[in-house]
């Protein structure tokens, strides 16, 4: 039974043919996982870096955030941690750290970056990130030592994303980054018996636009608490391209007051292996002295090949 589940994992883990692959695009955060991944255009927490550095350059208060989440029943376990640190006019400096392994502990990815984001005037920002990928397998696992396949049990490379925020209303944000522009190889494969292709972190490029409804609450005249409602909404559409897929995200977001946030997302992939998924979450904000402490869950349902399968991600952010 021990050699069928190590058999499965490999598979997972290496085969290109299937939906996981090394530093596959799982995002980051309850909150945007709530939003359907819709969150290029929006980036405004400790998890902007992770979807558009340039978001970085509208935030004005120090952040720091962490997130654990699971996948396949457990399976495979995503923890991160992240801050955020502006400077004011020359911008803001934001650092992360991403470890994905499974229950086995046979393999590990791991992910360093270090982020900048400026605005560079009222209706514009860029922002960078510098990524270190590394992947590792136990080199004293049996599976891995007598696996011809490993030419190496482990493998580090960088790359960099670009990204960029345009606000060319109050209420409009549009956005858009491209990730992994330097080819970033992480193949541990023997290839003076394998012929295998390089195995790189695919690119991937994100665009969308959030519309904030309070210029919408401000021509209501459905009432103070329709009013209010509004004030606390928004609504974020995003496409993405990686590995020759297309992924459509859509997410509306709703603070039921000053301390209640609801979500829910929706999102579609196109490729070898359509899929669908239906995402909701919610937010309780805290204000204990001068931080305000917000804790987000995140919760998604996914078809197609992972038919029933339950992402689950807890998230916290404190504000400074």
């Amino acid at each position: 039974m021990k050699h069928i589940r190590y058999l499965l994992l490999f598979i997972v883990m290496l085969s290109p043919t299937v939906a996981f692959t090394a530093f596959n695009d799982i995002g980051v955060g309850a909150r945007p996982l709530g939003l359907g991944g819709a969150f290029v255009a929006l980036a405004d927490d400790s998890n902007a870096a992770n979807y558009n550095a340039a978001g970085l350059g509208y935030i004005d208060a120090i952040q720091v955030g962490a997130t654990r989440a699971q996948r396949f029943n457990g399976l495979v376990t995503y923890n991160s941690i992240s801050g955020i640190i502006p400077f004011g006019r020359i911008g803001s400096i934001g650092a992360s750290l991403g470890i994905l392994a499974e229950d086995s502990e046979i393999y590990r990815e791991q992910a360093v970056s270090i982020s900048y984001g400026n605005a560079i005037f009222k209706q514009l920002a860029i922002g960078a990130n510098l990524k270190l990928f590394g992947i590792s397998f136990d080199e004293t696992n049996e599976f891995v030592t007598e696996n011809p396949y490993f030419g190496q049990t482990s493998s580090s490379t960088v790359s960099f994303d670009f990204g960029v925020i345009a606000k060319p209303f109050q209420s409009l944000s549009l956005g858009a980054s491209v990730e992994n522009l330097l080819p970033a190889n992480t193949s541990i494969a023997d290839t003076s018996i394998f012929d295998v292709d390089p195995d790189p972190v695919p690119l991937n490029i994100r665009a969308g636009l959030a519309y904030r409804l309070e210029s919408i609450a401000e021509m209501s005249a459905q009432g103070a608490a329709v009013s209010n409602l509004l004030k606390g909404s928004l609504g974020a559409f995003e496409v993405a391209a990686r590995n020759g897929e297309i992924y459509i995200r859509t997410g509306l977001e709703v603070w039921l007051n000053k301390s209640i946030a609801v979500r829910g997302g929706y999102g579609l992939k196109n490729g070898s292996d359509s899929a669908t998924t239906l995402s909701f979450g919610g937010s309780a904000k805290l204000p204990i002295s001068s931080t305000a402490v917000q804790i987000d869950y995140g919760f998604q349902l996914l078809s197609g090949d992972f038919q029933d399968n339950i992402t689950q991600r807890f998230s916290i952010n404190l504000l400074f």
